[in-house]
């Protein structure tokens, strides 16, 4: 039996769940299926879905429970278009890491 945690790198949040217009200061709540780790107070991306970037948040606090991570976050940092798109493209998925692992013995 394992451990049923993941711990985040970053906030990915469906894009419907992250509003329009992201305020640096405010609270935004969020809840993710099963169970997740996240560093409290360190900046990390917010992304939707499909590895969208919006900017650097951090969570404030979370609380774990019947298999549902439920939290909230605060914007620290919005990007803008031209950052985004930045941010985006220099995602590396988890994919192309293994692959890359996979070739070094």
């Amino acid at each position: 039996m394992g451990n049923p945690f993941q711990l985040q790198a970053c906030l990915r949040i469906s894009k419907e769940d992250i509003p329009s217009l992201l305020e640096i200061g405010k609270k935004y709540s969020f809840t993710k299926n099963e169970h997740r780790l996240y560093q409290i107070e360190v900046p990390m991306d917010l992304r939707d879905e499909n590895w969208n970037a919006y900017g650097r948040c951090v969570v404030a606090e979370y609380t774990l429970g019947n298999n549902k991570t439920i939290g909230t976050y605060v914007m620290v940092k919005i990007f803008d278009e031209e950052q985004c798109e930045q941010v985006t493209k220099a995602f590396v998925s988890d994919e192309e890491v293994s692959a890359i692992l996979a070739d070094i013995k």
